[in-house]
């Protein structure tokens, strides 16, 4: 056989093994009880068979800030067709988060859904001036035979952007946190490494005692949602029968780590920042 043509033929086996390793690597991003979207501007998320983007039916302009505002949207997959149907994942078919640009302010909110329309609807009350992202956190029914979850976004100004000044994302140096009557206290490994999977989980204690009764919030223990400093990649990951998680950082940077958990009807929030080298 002529020399050209096994070159090039060994060129093309070449290209066909590493589109496919591409994509087994893209998929082990997936974590168990989590997963990763880096944020790539406003292009339509790929996940499964489709991809999608959100559709905002609301009028976004003239918000402002501590005042209820009602967003709607519907999510459309790369057809051009409205997403109706839907998985239940921790208990809702919707998880809709709302962060501040610079991680400052966090919620974690369920939209209300008209099934015969395909459009969510869920009122925000953003706490101040600034530049905001807004995740929809869903799990496609259709083309979706993995129940592989998607996180889509939308950014918007609310309020005079003129008095929104960013604030630094600092790595915490101090391993507890206080919120209200709980203090926190986050146990990491000594260095964490991109790509790695790591365990990392919460001790939690009221008035200084141990608390042992925390109840389940959203078909677990604890929620955490990642998001990296600037780019604003997103990880949610889940806690399993105590507050330990798993999780694996895609790439170097400050990530921010906003935890939920429920004791005595009540959810509370709490964050904590760390270097990933």
């Amino acid at each position: 056989m002529n020399r050209t043509i096994i070159v090039a033929l060994i060129a093309i086996i070449a290209l066909i093994i590493g589109g496919f390793l591409y994509l087994n690597s893209q998929k082990e991003l997936q974590q168990a009880g989590g997963h990763d979207v880096p944020a790539k501007g406003h292009q339509p998320v790929t996940q499964g068979q489709r991809s999608y983007e959100p559709e905002i039916t609301s009028d976004t302009t003239n918000i402002k800030p501590n005042q209820p505002t009602k967003f709607s949207y519907k999510i459309k997959n790369d057809k051009g067709e409205i997403l109706k149907n839907y998985e239940i994942a921790h208990e809702k078919i919707m998880h809709f988060i709302v962060v501040r640009k610079d991680l400052q302010n966090f919620l974690h909110l369920h939209p209300d859904y008209n099934e015969s329309t395909g459009e969510f609807s869920v009122s925000i009350t953003f706490p101040t001036d600034g530049s905001y992202r807004l995740f929809p956190d869903f799990t496609p029914t259709e083309d979706n035979p993995q129940k592989l979850p998607v996180t889509v976004f939308h950014d918007m100004t609310v309020g005079d952007i003129s008095r929104y000044k960013a604030q630094p994302v600092v790595p915490d140096t101090q391993s507890k946190k206080t919120v209200g009557e709980y203090q926190i206290t986050y146990n990491f490994p000594a260095e964490i490494m991109m790509r790695n999977e790591i365990d990392y989980s919460l001790v939690v204690e009221k008035s200084g005692q141990p608390v042992t009764d925390l109840q389940t919030y959203l078909g677990a223990l604890g929620h955490s949602v990642i998001l990296k400093e600037g780019t604003l990649d997103f990880i949610h990951t889940h806690a399993g029968e105590t507050l330990e998680f798993s999780t694996t950082f895609p790439n170097k940077g400050v990530y921010k780590i906003f935890t939920q958990f429920k004791h005595k009807g009540k959810v509370i929030t709490t964050d904590y920042v760390t270097l990933v080298n």
